[in-house]
Order: C-alpha cells, then sequence, then structure tokens
C-alpha cells in the first residue's frame, strides 16, 4: 500500500503494479478470514450504475468491441476500497499522508532543477497537463495540513511542502490545474477559516505583480475567449453536443474520438483531436445521456459524502479534519481542472481522486467511535 501511494506521485508502473499485488493480498487475507470483506459505501449504487451504462455504451459503440479503455477506468474503482481498508488504522493512514506528501515534495525538488535546466514546459510526468493535474491535487490536500489546527510543526511542514510544490505547479503553465489548485483552497479555507481567504487573495496579487510576463500572459489568456486555445476548447464542446444530439441514449463508446470528431469538427476548428477536454462533455459524447445522469449523481454523492465525513470529524481531531479537508479540496481542484480537461480519463490523475475518496471515507472510520459518524456506513 505505501509502494502504491508513492508510485501514485511518480510512476505509473509502479503504483499499478503495486496496486495488483496490494488487491491479491487483500483478496487473499480476506480468504483467509484474515481481513473483513469491503463495507459498503455510499457509492456502490451509482458505480454499478455507471459500470451498466459503460457496457451499453460499448455495445452500441461506433466501434465494435473495443473494451479495453473502459476497462481500465473500471480497474481504479477498486482503489478507494483498499485505501479505505487500509486508512482505518489511524496510524497507517498518517503514513499513507506522510508518503505522498515526501514523494511529492522529492518529484518537486526534480522539477525545480529540470525546469532550471532548460527543459522548457514542465513535464514532470508523460504530459505536462498530467503533472499540472497530479501537482495540484497533492499540494491541495499538503496544504489541508496547514489549515487545520494541526500541532505547529505540521503546519509548518505542510505549508512549507505546499508552497514547494506550487513551484513546479506554475512551471507546468497549466492553466486548468491553476484554477483548480484556486478552487480548492478557496473551498478548504470556507470551510475550515474563511479569513484565510483574504491571505490567498493577497499571495495571488503579490504573485501576478512580481511573476515573470510569461506566467502573467498565460494566466491572463485563461479569461480571453479570442485566444486560439480558448476558441478551440469551444469547439470541440460544439461537436460534442452535436455528438450527444445524434447519439441521446447510448453515445458513441469509450473510444478514442479521433475519427467520430473528424465528422463533426466546425469548420473553424484547426486540429484533431481525440478527446473533447470537458469531463461532462465526454460523458455524454461516449455514453450519451445517462453517462452524463450517472457522472452528476456519483460526483454530486461524493461531494456530499464528503462534506458530511468533513463536517463530523470532531474539531480536535486534526488527522481526520486535515485528511477530509484535504480530499474535498482535491475534489474540488479535480472537478474545476475537469470543465476545461478530459481529467477523469486521465488515469495518473483519476488514480488519484480514488484515493482521496478512500482517505476520505478512512477517516470518517477512524473517528466513526468518537464522533458517531454514520456516513460510512451505506450513507445511511
Amino acid at each position: 500500500m505505501l509502494t502504491f501511494a508513492a508510485g501514485a506521485v511518480f510512476s505509473i508502473a509502479v503504483a499499478q503494479t503495486a496496486l495488483t499485488l496490494a488487491l491479491f493480498a487483500w483478496a487473499l487475507m480476506m480468504l483467509r478470514k484474515e481481513a473483513p470483506v469491503p463495507s459498503r459505501s455510499p457509492y456502490d449504487y451509482i458505480i454499478l450504475a455507471y459500470i451498466a451504462v459503460g457496457v451499453v455504451s460499448v455495445l452500441f459503440s461506433a466501434e465494435k468491441g473495443v473494451w479495453m479503455p473502459f476497462l481500465k477506468r473500471l480497474a481504479l474503482i477498486p482503489i478507494f476500497y483498499l485505501v479505505r481498508a487500509a486508512g482505518r488504522d489511524r496510524r497507517f493512514l498518517g503514513r499513507i499522508m506522510l508518503v505522498v506528501v515526501s514523494a511529492m515534495s522529492i518529484m518537486a525538488l526534480v522539477g525545480i532543477w529540470k525546469y532550471l535546466s532548460g527543459t522548457g514546459r514542465l513535464r514532470l510526468f508523460n504530459h505536462y497537463m498530467t503533472s499540472g493535474g497530479i501537482i495540484m491535487m497533492i499540494s491541495l490536500v499538503t496544504l489541508a495540513f496547514a489549515i487545520v489546527p494541526a500541532p505547529r510543526r505540521f503546519r509548518i511542514a505542510s505549508f512549507a511542502a505546499g508552497v514547494l510544490m506550487m513551484a513546479p505547479l506554475v512551471m507546468t503553465f497549466t492553466r486548468s490545474s491553476w484554477l483548480g489548485l484556486l478552487a480548492g483552497l478557496l473551498l478548504m479555507c470556507l470551510l475550515q477559516n474563511r479569513k484565510m481567504i483574504l491571505a490567498v487573495a493577497a499571495v495571488v496579487v503579490i504573485f501576478l505583480a512580481v511573476a515573470p510576463g510569461a506566467v502573467t500572459e498565460r494566466a491572463r489568456s485563461a479569461f480571453d475567449p479570442s485566444h486560439p486555445n480558448n476558441l478551440e476548447r469551444t469547439y470541440m464542446w460544439k461537436a460534442g453536443i452535436d455528438i450527444i444530439r445524434d447519439h441521446p441514449f447510448t453515445g458513441v463508446g469509450d473510444i478514442d474520438l479521433g475519427a467520430v470528431y473528424e465528422r463533426y469538427r466546425p469548420p473553424q476548428s484547426a486540429q484533431s483531436h481525440g478527446h473533447l477536454h470537458n469531463n461532462i462533455i465526454m460523458f455524454g459524447a461516449t455514453m450519451g445521456i445517462p453517462g452524463v445522469i450517472v457522472f452528476l449523481a456519483l460526483f454530486g454523492t461524493i461531494l456530499a459524502v464528503e462534506l458530511k465525513i468533513f463536517h463530523s470529524a470532531a474539531r480536535d481531531d486534526w488527522l481526520a479534519r486535515a485528511v477530509s479537508l484535504g480530499a474535498l479540496g482535491a475534489f474540488a481542484g479535480f472537478q474545476v481542472s475537469g470543465l476545461f480537461e478530459w481529467n477523469f480519463g486521465d488515469a495518473e490523475v483519476a488514480m488519484l481522486l480514488w484515493i482521496t475518496v478512500g482517505l476520505s471515507l478512512a477517516a470518517a472510520d477512524a473517528t466513526k467511535a468518537s464522533s458517531g459518524c454514520e456516513v460510512c456506513e451505506g450513507g445511511k
């Protein structure tokens, strides 16, 4: 589990290998009665609905017999059950957080070195948008420990690590991840300490005043409707809406949309794309309107449950409070970033999302006896 947690930060090959071994070991322990079977979660029925809608969309896909993309996404879902089961031990929950934050801090230093070595736009992982998404989510989980009333040494260390991670995040020049970071920070401050919102706003203003011209120009371009990249996204979204209109019940299947997009691409579009840079529109294009309904139900439920878990955590239980707050921040960042990219289809980023979902439920389980929280028992 600890190898998987570290690998989720620096290597998907290491993470997926460790995940497979962990799941196998867990299954073996359950067969030998050395571990309990997975507890019900508030998401079980919606996940079953997602599987059903996905199977139908593949059966009626524009490319018959293409199952692998959908199966790869399904293979990530058990992550949150596994993380929840392991994280019920408070000491182990703390170790998981320590490993993730430490691994990302090391990778942040590597990223800064790579950028200063003249590599240009930072690709800490296989793509700069993947890099931005991973750094954004982990930096939010890290900063949660600086926002809650944790022991001073933990708050100082978490703040330093979070600031360190922001440097390579800026170097990726990924606007959607920048917006996701701001959204996650604002939500966490709103929930835990509203006075910190003014501090965040002041830091943003100061940063934009002293940042290099390339950074400020990139930030301003996010709000420029005439920017070529922004226009290209609107063309993709229009094509996606047209696909949904023509395939409202099943979509075109969970496939690469390159060939389909060519048929729907607006004449103004200058590029070809295999996806549509928006989670909601991608669910609609690949799985039809049922896919959009499942998407909204799943993520709406996750938000509601994670909010309930955070509010149920005792104020003096700083570990559970930080973990649940960090999960909320990462969730908000993921969703805001997902308005402008298909990050649910990015295995590295989606893997982190399921990890945070599991961590939030583990935090609820760890504090259930003292707080009386019942949210972890099937959403009751």
